[in-house]
């Protein structure tokens, strides 16, 4: 069983000063303590116990840990996905409320990644990894894996849900006709499942649709001429941040630059791509042909949602099923094989050269 730091829950009513504040009661749910951990602007913390195996000293269970999306929250997006593998030790990977007052951090995702790489070695001494990401927290897990595997550590899995980094030239542009017969034929299916078999105002559906459809078609426009981002602030154009603090806000500003600007390299580890069946009507997001051509070793599993409730009541069974399935074979694998030649078989290529 690798070596794990105690799990704490932050404490909001005093300046907390190290990774590790005083401990809740092991009772506490693990998506109370995810929300508790956000409320004090002063925590910085980065690892986040998300379910209950996660809160239990003495569980053997592999440890996953899944980083945070653009809002830098790493318990509250997924506390549904956590609470359906109770097989695992979830833990949510957060940007520290306390940093996202200095305007360096998120600047860049090598930056962030080194922090976060930090924080996991501490956190878990010893042991391989699994690791993932949802959305933004894709691109940023996949260099804390790269620098990870750099350091001499086993990433045994990493998840990639329903996202792909930019600059990879692996996808279609968004000019050529093999892109435009899948956006024709993505078109249809949306309006089948979204208009005829939806239940509703059919006018509204319609209104809405179409708002989405020119939104999309200008952002694809923009492709078209080689334009990343249009606007002065290209994030209000991806979600509502009325709702987020200034500082938060600039946060997000800065990581959504960084992950435009982020040049990722071939990574020869293990993957799993999860890619959400139902996509945006005019933008397509290609997961499964980025994720073949950046991951010789990659897994492409199709599930049920949309990239929003690919994590939420409904749709995140089959997504927690197939991850928990996983995680549990690879760990019953690498238990089964003798130590030497488990820690051999899974070590990055530099690390096996120096052995």
């Amino acid at each position: 069983m690798p070596s794990v730091a105690p799990i704490e829950i932050a404490d909001a009513d005093r300046n907390s000063v190290q990774d590790s504040p005083p401990r809740a009661p092991a009772s506490i749910d693990g998506g109370l303590a995810a929300l508790f951990a956000r409320i004090s602007r002063a925590v910085t913390r980065v690892i986040l116990p998300i379910n209950d195996t996660a809160l239990d000293d003495g569980s053997e269970s592999p440890a996953f840990y899944c980083v945070h999306s653009l809002s830098g929250a790493g318990g509250t997006d997924f506390l549904h996905l956590a609470k359906l593998m109770p097989t695992v030790r979830f833990y949510g990977i957060q940007a520290p409320p306390a940093k996202m007052h200095d305007p360096t951090f998120g600047s860049s995702v090598e930056s962030l990644a080194d922090d976060y790489v930090d924080a996991l070695i501490k956190f878990q001494p010893t042991g391989r990894f699994f690791l993932g990401g949802w959305s933004a927290g894709v691109i940023i897990g996949l260099e804390i894996a790269q620098k990870l595997r750099v350091r001499g550590r086993v990433v045994s899995l990493f998840a990639a849900i329903d996202a792909t980094p930019e600059n990879t030239s692996a996808g279609f542009p968004a000019w050529h006709p093999r892109y435009l017969l899948d956006v024709a034929g993505n078109s249809l299916g949306w309006f089948i499942n979204d208009v005829v078999m939806t239940k509703g105002s059919r006018s509204a559906l319609m209104r809405r649709g179409l708002a989405k459809g020119v939104a999309q078609a200008r952002a694809l426009l923009a492709r078209c001429r080689g334009e990343r981002q249009g606007g002065a602030d290209p994030v209000e154009a991806l979600m509502d941040v009325s709702r987020y603090p200034a500082v938060e806000r600039s946060f997000m500003t800065r990581l959504y630059a960084a992950l435009l600007a982020y040049q990722p390299k071939k990574y020869a580890g293990r993957v799993v791509a999860y890619e959400a069946t139902k996509r945006p009507l005019l933008h397509l997001p290609q997961v499964g042909r980025v994720w073949t051509a950046l991951a010789p070793n990659a897994t492409i599993v199709r599930v049920k949602g949309t990239h929003l409730s690919i994590l939420k009541p409904g749709d995140v069974d089959a997504l927690a099923a197939d991850l928990a399935r996983r995680i549990a074979d690879i760990a019953q694998e690498t238990a089964d094989r003798p130590a030497a030649a488990a820690a051999s078989a899974e070590a990055p290529p530099d690390a096996r050269k120096s052995a």
